[in-house]
Formats: structure tokens, sequence, C-alpha cells
């Protein structure tokens, strides 16, 4: 009598399947404002809403293209500080794009962002 092969199951595929798309989107949609959030503290919102709205932004799509990828870079991290430099970068399809942010944290506590530069090359 042959011993019949206990397989993975169908519905484990699914699960699995099911599973590696919530991650991929979990990353895609939030875990670049997730790992912001976590290293950066109160200014990770401020920041992320700044690069969704560069991305879309006529005034730089206009242009640049369509926006193909973004990347970002934090200069004189700080806990403690008061102030902090942001730059994140644009890739077009014509042109590509670097925002420089200028935040400042406020008596109240609130980040806002005090000055901004944008530098296009080809």
């Amino acid at each position: 009598m042959q011993a019949k092969g206990r397989g993975f199951p169908n519905w484990g595929y699914l699960l699995l399947g099911a599973l590696a798309f919530a991650g991929f989107y979990f990353v895609k949609n939030m875990g670049q404002r997730t790992i912001m959030k976590a290293v950066l503290g109160g200014p990770g919102d401020l920041i992320s809403m700044a690069m969704s709205s560069a991305r879309v932004s006529p005034r730089i799509t206009s242009r640049t293209g369509e926006i193909t990828a973004k990347n970002f870079k934090v200069e004189k991290l700080g806990s403690t500080k008061d102030s902090l430099s942001f730059r994140f970068f644009l890739d077009g399809e014509r042109a590509d794009a670097t925002v420089r942010l200028w935040m400042a944290k406020r008596p109240s506590g609130e980040w806002e962002i005090v000055k901004s530069d944008t530098v296009f090359t080809k």
C-alpha cells in the first residue's frame, strides 16, 4: 500500500499569496510614512505630505514629466534639535528635481516648513 503524499493544501497557497500582496501594498503605500514617523517623530507626517504633494505638483511635473522614482535624505538629524533640513529627489521622464525643505519647531510644538527650494536638472 502506498502512503498518500500530504502536500501543501491549495488554500495555503492562496493564503500565502494574499499575505504577500498585503505586505507589498503596505510597504508601497504606508511603509515609507511609517518608517519616517518612527525615525523623525513629529516632522515625519509633514515631510510625507510634502513629498506626496510634490509628486503631483503641476509646477514640478510641467518640467520633469511624470515622476518615476523618489528618494530622500535627512541632513543634520537630531532628536533634540528644533530645526531640520530635509532633501528629497524626484526622478522624472524629462528631468529630475531636488526639493530641499527647511523646517522649524514652533514653541507650540508643531513643525512648520519655513523655506523650500526646488532645483531642476536634466
